[in-house]
């Protein structure tokens, strides 16, 4: 199922709810002890992540690491998170 390209419209959030569930699907199921929280938000990424990261001992994202270059020059949704956030913050490859 592809992502629509404007997700700002409330009333299409219960079927983006199920569709980030149904993706979750099976991961839940392959690490059942593994503690997952679905969040649905309008906000962009940085502002989501500092925000759920208040409430986090251990924030992780993930980076594209492009190349030498490229990987030594983070996005700015994880400069914001580094800025940002209430706990530490590890980015991995």
């Amino acid at each position: 199922m592809p992502i629509p390209a404007d997700l700002t419209d409330p009333a299409d959030d219960p079927i983006e709810r199920a569709h980030l569930e149904e993706q979750l699907a099976p991961w839940r199921e392959r690490y059942p002890r593994v503690r997952v929280e679905t969040v649905l938000t309008h906000d962009g990424a940085a502002a989501a992540l500092v925000d759920a990261a208040k409430h986090a001992a251990l924030t992780i994202v993930g980076s594209h690491g492009h190349g030498t270059l490229a990987a030594a020059l983070l996005g700015s949704t994880v400069l914001q998170l580094l800025h940002h956030a209430d706990c530490p913050v590890m980015v991995v490859r």
